[in-house]
């Protein structure tokens, strides 16, 4: 009996011991604080300010003398024409160096005269722009001093697990550096800010997310950054987003060497493989195909040519040119990609160089016609109009609703580079080689848009 009771004395001392320590290690409260101590040193809230000038006339609160005496202001009187107001924002940063190096979203200090960065003890320094990427919706600053500075550690996104702690540390409402803890609640995510801005690959988070957190840092439980915090759903609640920190490496180490983001890719154009393509070019029904290689590429001379299917990059598959880039994205300029490609039926795999591709541009060729086209010659006040890099062939300017052109997607701005394997040099050639095709054949068009080379394949009849 005596046993017994001791036996059981035993567990529960065993069992209370646990419980007290558990909650530390299982639900992290210790770890979060241990991780925010260590970051929060390296976050910084932001203060920019624009000064906006605005015509302002100060009226005398009688509707009649308002309006006769408005335009004498308007016309004369500096002071008023010429009122400046300072429009302030607010937002999140994290320092990336000892040199005060720092990373924000783009939005916060966009259009800026004046940019203040705060740290958690109070401290405040100025800092400029070094560079700005708004297609990203990154940034990233210098605090205007010689000190040496904490800095955060940056880590890998691409490892990130839905359900891992993280902690978002921030400056939500101009309230001060605040942290909140949650989950990877998801990754991949796409979410349109605006109607010009699409942005894929974005972790989301049920950390709290507030206005003011934007730009501030995401982090795992080895306390490195893992993503810039740049959005909420603002009708939903616990759903955040952030920037994946390894996708944007290129991006970040771009604004830091030369203040811009540079356009990088191995000098190809692609697109999908749908049946009528695959049965057309007798190529497998998947992959993207190669439209187009420049001349003087690093796949050209690495011996990728139009024709080839790509099936991976770096053992990813990429169903679309979008995926594609976003592969490519994740080099630096003199890192080298691995292709598994498909040629005429047998695999291969290509080392290929990535190259800086600013600059670099399409050529392009294409008339009038039954497919209720209207097309012109491309001239410099059309490639203006379009912001277009091709200098030859056709500009699609008109497409007859309901028409052949129409159903299969054509629009204006399309470029027409080739019909059935043969070059469009003009209009009248447009013209003539589409006459030629058969109407209960095949119709196989090459064009450009956006910059990109594509194959249309149009069973007629």
């Amino acid at each position: 009996m005596k046993k017994n009771i001791l036996f059981f004395i035993g567990i529960f001392f065993l069992v209370s011991s646990y419980s007290f320590s558990a909650p530390a290690e299982l639900f992290g409260t210790s770890l979060i604080a241990d991780v925010a101590a260590k970051v929060s040193p390296a976050v910084v809230a932001i203060e920019s300010i624009q000064y906006v000038r605005t015509k302002h006339f100060p009226g005398f609160g009688d509707p009649f003398f308002d309006q006769f005496f408005k335009h004498f202001f308007d016309d004369d009187f500096e002071g008023y024409r010429n009122n400046v107001i300072p429009k302030k924002g607010s937002g999140s940063g994290v320092i990336i160096d000892s040199a005060g190096n720092l990373l924000t979203n783009q939005h916060v200090v966009d259009g800026a005269d004046e940019i203040q960065v705060i740290f958690e003890n109070g401290k405040k320094y100025k800092a400029i722009v070094v560079g700005q990427d708004p297609n990203s919706d990154l940034a990233v600053l210098k605090i205007d001093s010689k000190e040496s500075f904490s800095f955060a550690e940056i880590g890998d996104s691409d490892k990130l697990r839905v359900g891992e702690w993280v902690i978002a540390i921030g400056n939500p409402f101009g309230l001060g550096i605040t942290v909140t803890a949650g989950v990877i609640s998801a990754v991949g995510r796409e979410i349109s800010i605006d109607r010009n801005r699409t942005f894929k690959n974005f972790i989301q988070t049920d950390a709290s997310i507030n206005p003011g957190n934007s730009g501030g840092p995401l982090v795992n439980s080895k306390g490195q950054v893992i993503g810039i915090n740049t959005a909420i759903m603002p009708y939903g609640q616990g759903i955040g987003f952030a920037i994946p920190v390894t996708s944007a490496r290129r991006i970040i180490n771009d604004l830091l060497a030369f203040g811009k983001v540079r356009k990088i890719g191995i000098g190809i154009s692609v697109q999908e493989i749908n049946e009528s393509l695959a049965d057309y070019l007798q190529i497998p029904p998947k992959g993207l195909l190669v439209t187009e290689v420049s001349d003087g590429s690093s796949a050209g001379k690495n011996g990728i040519s139009p024709g080839d299917v790509i099936l991976s990059m770096d053992g990813k598959e990429a169903k679309t040119p979008n995926q594609f880039q976003e592969l490519v994205n994740r080099h630096i300029i003199g890192e080298s990609v691995s292709l598994e490609v498909s040629r005429k039926n047998k695999t291969t795999t290509v080392k290929v160089p990535i190259q800086d591709d600013s600059g670099k541009t399409s050529t392009v060729k294409g008339g009038k016609n039954f497919l209720g086209l209207e097309v012109e010659e491309i001239t410099e006040d059309l490639a203006e109009q379009f912001s277009l890099t091709a200098q030859e062939g056709v500009i699609v300017i008109g497409v007859a609703p309901g028409s052949l052109g129409a159903n299969i997607g054509l629009r204006v701005g399309d470029v027409l580079q080739g019909i059935n394997d043969s070059k469009i040099l003009s209009v009248n050639d447009f013209s003539n080689k589409l006459s030629q095709v058969s109407k209960q054949g095949k119709l196989v068009l090459n064009i450009v848009r956006d910059q990109i080379s594509q194959i249309l394949v149009i069973q007629l009849g």
